[in-house]
């Protein structure tokens, strides 16, 4: 299959989109997201924490679930674990929620694993992606939304992404209406150092170096795709951003498979990957290296931003000006797509996403670039 037949990234709409938003001057959520804020939630949750591992790194992923449930319940949300077994030993997805207060049935779901592999810390996987969710978590639960918001933590990605299949079975048996689910998958790598951001041979990258964050989405996932890709550009500008569209629920694209969004492409929900490309680019990856004095806490910050003006973006949107968020009234119901699952690839082979990241790349970073310039020349008019 060629890459034209399986891809599509619609970045014309997008920016049209970017540019009516910056026009309209539409409220995003602050930058209030801090380096530090990350680097303490990976301090306390790095280490060895595996769910079918020994005795200390079972405990050691204990010890994580009771961080991040105390941490979610501090900051006022109502938190529920729903136990997950596999392999004769059983951890909780762990659900913190803000429940809205017009349309409490529609949830959006931001979500990361907190187990690692035995080999390593698991600082920038999955660490990483903890604090990014646990920080949107507090710099949104002092807000009121219309709809609904869970911020979840995964266990046994690392064995199958089982937390995320039952979660999304779940949603699906039930008939949940999910708005959008957005899951952070490694966040705090990048490197500048020329070859460190891997390619395959021969094809020029769209970008000098492993400094952008890479949104992938299914067909399906376009909108969410196209509006993550507008929030960013407006709340965090200068944060470099390749949004990738793949076709059907990626099944011709394994890598693009290989975490916790993949149950719900595969049971029809909207849903986004936002990783710095693990071991396309982190040489940690999967290795006892894989620590805290690696990590660019202020990328990962800005990422964790981009998210949350994204969640604020999505449940505030009233596009019909009845005085009721849209969300309420249109919502992506799951459970009308059935996929066979593609099993994942932990290749450190280039198998072919990002070739088709690299394809579009340079277009869809001159659309992002595009978006910020109209947003610093409004900044201008407005002084």
């Amino acid at each position: 299959m060629s890459v034209r037949a399986f891809l599509r990234l619609s970045l014309l709409p997008s920016l049209l989109l970017a540019i009516g938003f910056l026009a309209k001057g539409d409220g995003f959520t602050q930058s209030l997201i801090a380096p530090d804020d990350i680097g303490n939630h990976i301090a306390e949750i790095q280490g060895p924490r595996l769910g079918t591992g020994n005795e200390a790194q079972r405990a050691k992923l204990d010890d994580v679930a009771g961080y991040i449930h105390d941490q979610l319940a501090g900051d006022g949300l109502t938190v529920s674990e729903g136990p997950v077994t596999y392999s004769g030993y059983t951890f909780p997805n762990i659900v913190g929620t803000l429940r809205g207060t017009r349309c409490p049935e529609t949830t959006f779901i931001v979500g990361a694993h907190y187990d690692s592999v035995a080999a390593g810390p698991g600082a920038d996987d999955n660490a990483s992606g903890v604090a990014g969710m646990l920080e949107v978590a507090r710099l949104l639960s002092g807000r009121s939304f219309d709809a609904s918001i869970d911020f979840v933590a995964f266990p046994f990605e690392e064995n199958g992404l089982i937390g995320s299949s039952r979660m999304a079975g779940d949603a699906r048996d039930a008939d949940r209406e999910l708005a959008g689910v957005l899951v952070l998958e490694m966040i705090g790598y990048t490197c500048d150092e020329p070859g460190c951001q891997r390619y395959p041979e021969g094809v020029p990258p769209p970008r000098p170096a492993g400094d952008f964050i890479l949104v992938v989405g299914n067909t399906a996932s376009a909108p969410l795709l196209n509006r993550f890709s507008v929030a960013a550009a407006s709340a965090v500008p200068s944060l470099p951003l390749i949004p990738l569209e793949v076709a059907g629920n990626g099944e011709a694209l394994p890598d693009v498979r290989r975490s916790d969004h993949a149950p719900f492409w595969d049971t029809g929900y909207q849903a986004l990957m936002i990783s710095d490309t693990a071991n396309f680019r982190n040489p940690n990856y999967h290795k006892a290296s894989d620590s805290l004095d690696t990590l660019d806490l202020a990328f990962a910050a800005d990422v964790a931003n981009a998210v949350a003006a994204t969640i604020e973006q999505r449940l505030t949107a009233d596009e019909d000006g009845n005085g009721l968020a849209d969300v309420c009234g249109s919502n992506a119901i799951g459970g009308t797509v059935e996929s066979p699952r593609t099993e994942s690839s932990d290749s450190d082979d280039a198998n072919g996403w990002l070739l088709s990241a690299v394809l579009v790349g340079a277009v869809a970073m001159a659309a992002a670039v595009g978006g910020a310039s109209l947003l610093a020349i409004r900044r201008r008019a407005r002084s």
